[in-house]
């Protein structure tokens, strides 16, 4: 990569201290003003890595000086330094997003599942300003400081106004189903109450890996409409799952009220201001003597400023997590059938 290193170094530092220099910002904000929203806002999620891409990229696209001053070639003509290229841009604003990022999670600002549903849009961005800065090189001049600034206080000033306006909320179901080799009366047993869940029954999914508790367990209070299954999870994330439709064998329903005791980052706790999951569902149908295929569903809210972004995370999210609970009960159905 044909690249100033002073100028790498530059660029991916002061692009790492813009980025933690708006969220500082942005939080306190937050805390001073009731009802914002903070960094939760789409001018932080987008607008921030763009002007960080460009903000590196455009301290790193800058000729390196030669010294002494290079000879006429074989035209007489002087031929000035050639400047970092496209490549050379990306890399430096990868690089000033993952100092970034890494920085963040060191100081606590933010933790491994946020940063790491943040992460894809912000590389993006950051590379679409660091594209442009690699465009607009030929026309940096006198005034690329005053360009640079104004650039850089839009999340800033737009961040604030944005987080004073009521995110608008919507409501996404997820459904995955299972298919096991056992008659439905005994799948039935396995979800009206689940014993606890051991490492070994889990196939973690990527979620997991990311930072989501495991599931470890799910008990009933009692039998029919109105009974209570509190469903727990590691770090102390609990759900109170109320039933509100009981057919065994059949169908069993839920309303969910989430106890989240602040493993997760804020931004991502279940029941919290940005995202919560409303009810539950599993319903059984029996395919042929024997076999059932289990249904699982789920209705979460979402109110966030960008609620497309985050709400392909979080039925995403969603999606592995009930892929994990229904591979423990097919598991555990067919090995107690198999035992008749």
């Amino acid at each position: 990569m044909n690249a100033n290193w002073a100028g790498v170094v530059l660029g991916a530092v002061a692009g790492a201290l813009y980025g933690l220099g708006v969220y500082l910002w942005l939080h306190v904000l937050q805390r001073s003003s009731e009802g914002a929203a903070g960094v939760m806002v789409a001018s932080y999620l987008f607008l921030v890595p763009f002007v960080l891409g460009l903000l590196s990229a455009a301290l790193a696209l800058r000729p390196r000086p030669t010294l002494p001053p290079p000879e006429p070639d074989a035209f007489g003509e002087v031929r000035a330094a050639q400047a970092p290229g496209l490549l050379a841009a990306l890399g430096v604003a990868a690089l000033s997003t993952t100092v970034f990022l890494v920085t963040a999670l060191v100081l606590g600002f933010e933790g491994v599942l946020c940063a790491f549903l943040a992460a894809p849009v912000m590389y993006v961005m950051a590379g679409l300003g660091a594209a442009l800065a690699y465009g607009l090189r030929r026309w940096w001049g006198r005034g690329q400081a005053g360009a640079l600034l104004l650039t850089a206080a839009l999340p800033a000033l737009l961040g604030p106004l944005e987080g004073r306006l009521a995110p608008p909320v919507v409501y996404r179901v997820v459904t995955n189903d299972v298919l096991i080799q056992a008659p439905p009366e005994l799948v039935w047993t396995q979800i009206r109450s689940v014993p606890r869940i051991e490492d070994r029954e889990i196939r973690a999914g990527w979620a997991h890996a990311a930072g989501l508790p495991r599931p470890r367990e799910a008990v009933m209070s009692r039998t029919g409409v109105g009974a209570v299954r509190t469903a727990t999870f590691d770090g102390g994330l609990s759900f109170t799952e109320t039933v509100t439709d009981w057919q065994p064998g059949r169908l069993l329903s839920f309303r969910i009220q989430a106890s989240d005791p602040g493993q997760l980052d804020p931004h991502v706790r279940v029941g919290g201001q940005f995202f919560d999951v409303i009810s539950g569902t599993y319903r059984l149908e029996e395919l042929s003597p024997g076999v059932t295929l289990l249904h699982l569903s789920s209705t979460q809210r979402v109110s966030t400023h960008f609620n497309g972004y985050a709400a392909y995370w979080t039925q995403a999210i969603m999606r592995d997590l009930q892929r994990t609970i229904l591979e423990v009960v097919r598991d555990r159905t067919e090995a107690q059938a198999g035992r008749i």
